[in-house]
């Protein structure tokens, strides 16, 4: 009998790798989230002096309108529910993945 027939299937060697699946992501996001961060806050900084000069002007409240497109659809379904429900298929796997997501998040 060949041994990841054995123990291929098992809750455990999902929790194992959704953890270290989950640990690798999100070290990677929070370092990418703080490279997005400053790029963000240059960006508006950017837009700010531009705007104070009057050299452009934005409608802030189009912007507004815009983003909330993305957090959430027509129907009102979140971004977050939308997550959750992708990591929440595979249970074991999921939980290990946000475990190990959380971990890597405070690591990096």
């Amino acid at each position: 009998m060949d041994v990841s027939q054995l123990f291929g299937n098992l809750p455990v060697t999902q929790l194992g790798f959704g953890g270290m699946a989950g640990l690798v992501v999100g070290y990677t996001a929070k370092k990418i989230a703080k490279v997005a961060a400053i790029l963000l806050g240059v960006l508006f900084l950017l837009i700010q002096i531009l705007a104070y000069n009057g050299l452009i002007t934005v409608n802030w409240g189009a912007v507004e309108h815009t983003a909330t497109g993305v957090w959430s659809d027509g129907s009102g379904v979140t971004l977050a529910d939308r997550a959750w429900a992708v990591i929440s298929g595979n249970l074991p796997f999921g939980g290990a993945f946000v475990t190990g997501f959380l971990l890597g998040f405070k690591l990096g």
